[in-house]
């Protein structure tokens, strides 16, 4: 049985989509380089810090799944907005954290943005892009998780040294928020 041919040709859009994934990967890349930030401003214990740094992924691991069944029932295309809007709120949540339990809570929800916005894009890309050039576009997908994630390792200590951790977050907001507006 062959593949269906792509519903359309919008190569624009399908690199939209990519960069909606590079956006939702930069959520999972800001907390490192503010780990030593954080424990000195809210006390974060190294185990509330690994707590932190996989929260992102234990929402993967254990709803991926549910997660990717919901989104193809109710829209690829709705269900990756919804994501880079659950980022851009659960991020500027983050930014108002007073304590660790409540950054733990906000990445949680970054989790399911994460999914969100990760699971439906292959489909979607599938859709957007003739079958001569997928290949091509879903390898330039396979990217975008370094991508996004080498991109807040390499700017935040930069970002960081000049301005305070909740602005951090708060960028993040506005680009997750940025990229759901465009698309």
């Amino acid at each position: 049985m062959s593949a269906a041919p792509a519903q359309t040709t919008d190569r624009g859009a399908a690199w939209l989509v990519v960069a909606a994934g590079v956006v939702a990967a930069l959520q999972v890349g800001k907390l490192p380089p503010a780990l030593p930030v954080l424990q000195a401003e809210l006390g974060l214990t190294l185990v509330q810090s690994g707590f932190l740094l996989s929260a992102v992924q234990a929402a993967g691991m254990g709803l991926a799944v549910f997660m990717g069944l919901w989104a193809d029932a109710w829209g690829m295309r709705r269900s990756l907005l919804l994501g880079l809007c659950v980022l851009a709120v659960a991020s500027s949540f983050g930014a108002l954290a007073t304590s660790p339990w409540l950054l733990l809570l906000a990445r949680a929800a970054e989790g399911f943005g994460f999914l969100g916005v990760v699971l439906p894009a292959p489909g979607l890309i599938r859709r957007l892009v003739p079958g001569d050039r997928l290949a091509g576009m879903l390898g330039l997908w396979g990217a975008y998780m370094p991508t996004g994630t080498a991109l807040a390792l390499w700017l935040g200590p930069a970002w960081l040294a000049h301005a305070r951790w909740p602005s951090w977050w708060l960028l993040f907001a506005a680009v997750s928020a940025l990229m759901a507006l465009v698309i």
